[in-house]
C-alpha cells in the first residue's frame, strides 16, 4: 500500500472546494483506505490554523473539527521530526522531513515550491497521485454539497465499480 504525507494544501482544498475535484478524491481515497496517510501534529496544527482564517469563514467550526479530526483519525500519526531537509520554502521543511522520516512513498500536493523539488521524496499533484494509487472510479460529491439545487445526503455513496 502507497504512504503518503498529503499537504495541508490538499486537504483544505477538499474541504472548501469542488466534491469531484482531484482534493476532493484525494481525501475520499485516504478515508476509503486505497493509500496509507501520515501526518504529524505541525501538519494538524498547520491544517486547523489554515482553516481558522477569516477567508474560510463560510466553513462552520464543527464541521472543520469533524473534517480535521477524521483526517487525523483515518492517518497514521507520526512524531514530529527535527527539519533536517531544506526546501526553496522553509515553511514546507517540515513536510520533506516528515516524509523522510517516515519512510513515505511520496507527498502530495498542490504548492508549487515543493512540486518543482528534485528532493529524497517524489512529489505528485493529487491528480497524479490518484492515477498512481489507481483511483480511477469517480467519487460522489461529499455530504453538503449542491448540485443543481439539490444537497446531497450526508452518507459517503460509492460509484459501483
Amino acid at each position: 500500500m502507497i504512504r503518503a504525507v498529503v499537504d495541508p494544501s490538499v486537504f483544505v482544498s477538499a474541504l472548501l472546494g469542488r466534491g469531484d475535484a482531484a482534493p476532493a478524491r484525494v481525501h475520499a481515497a485516504l478515508a476509503d483506505g486505497r493509500f496509507q496517510g501520515v501526518v504529524s501534529p505541525t501538519l494538524i496544527g498547520e491544517l486547523e490554523d489554515v482553516l481558522a482564517r477569516p477567508k474560510f469563514a463560510d466553513a462552520t467550526s464543527r464541521r472543520v473539527a469533524a473534517f480535521v479530526d477524521g483526517i487525523a483519525a483515518q492517518a497514521q500519526s507520526h512524531h514530529d521530526v527535527a527539519t533536517r531537509h531544506r526546501t526553496r520554502d522553509p515553511r514546507d521543511d517540515y513536510l520533506v522531513s516528515l516524509a523522510v522520516d517516515a519512510q513515505v512513498d511520496v507527498i502530495v500536493s498542490l504548492d508549487g515550491d515543493l512540486l518543482d523539488e528534485r528532493g529524497p521524496i517524489e512529489v505528485l499533484t493529487p491528480a497524479a497521485f490518484l492515477a498512481r494509487v489507481g483511483r480511477a472510479a469517480a467519487v460522489l460529491p461529499r455530504a453538503g454539497a449542491r448540485i443543481r439545487g439539490l444537497v446531497v445526503p450526508p452518507r459517503r455513496l460509492r460509484a459501483r465499480a
